[in-house]
């Protein structure tokens, strides 16, 4: 006999780590089903034919087949097949991890998976933007609710947009670096907040090499 399983619960963990309702679920899907329909396939009472499989793992950024895998084994969080320059989306607290051991398995569960504006190297991930302090009034501008992409394995230099911590690794931010000298300074873009001074302790985790943005009804998503 024949195994059976639902993409249901792995489109349920996927729903619920990005905080999506039942209806940004089917709109991100192109509307191509309706919540009581999504709901049905969530409980496994109801199978989605090829092409709403194939909408809702568009939605989610990874692919039928990814989807599937997490079906038979839901505790993995496989990269999705269709592309390998896909990154992750990753938890700010886990940046500095990340970089230094990119180690897929202990990825959280529902993790995103975006295409880059370039192909990057291995290690290379995004981080959603999560303050103001680097959306500037003109000129570049990350605003709140963007991804940026880091790449750990690029040198640091004057004037580059890095990832960083000074203490805690799980506490990373998001600046301009400045050299004056042999001074250095962690400039926001938005002129409403000071330039911090660091020290030799500061760790740059990577370079921001990309920034994307997606926007539904005037909103950044």
């Amino acid at each position: 006999m024949k195994e059976t399983f639902s993409i249901g619960p792995a489109i349920l963990r996927r729903r619920l780590a990005r905080g999506w309702s039942m209806q940004k679920t089917c709109d991100e899907a192109g509307n191509a089903l309706y919540p009581s329909f999504l709901s049905a396939v969530e409980k496994q009472s109801s199978m989605p034919s090829v092409a709403i499989a194939y909408a809702l793992a568009k939605a989610f950024g990874t692919t039928v087949d990814a989807l599937i895998e997490e079906a038979i084994a839901p505790g993995s969080t496989p990269a999705p097949a269709e592309s390998a320059k896909r990154v992750p989306v990753i938890p700010w607290e886990l940046a500095a991890e990340w970089a230094k051991s990119p180690v897929i398995e202990r990825l959280p569960t529902g993790t995103p998976w975006v295409l880059p504006p370039d192909n990057p190297p291995g290690a290379v991930f995004g981080l959603v933007v999560r303050d103001d302090t680097m959306h500037a009034p003109s000129g570049p501008a990350f605003p709140v609710g963007s991804v940026i992409f880091v790449d750990p394995r690029q040198e640091a230099e004057a004037n580059d947009l890095v990832v960083g911590y000074t203490v805690t690794p799980a506490e990373p931010t998001f600046k301009k670096l400045i050299q004056d000298g042999s001074q250095r300074y962690l400039r926001p873009l938005n002129p409403q907040f000071p330039p911090i001074s660091v020290d030799g302790n500061f760790q740059v985790i990577g370079v921001v090499t990309g920034m994307q943005m997606r926007i539904a009804k005037g909103l950044i998503r």
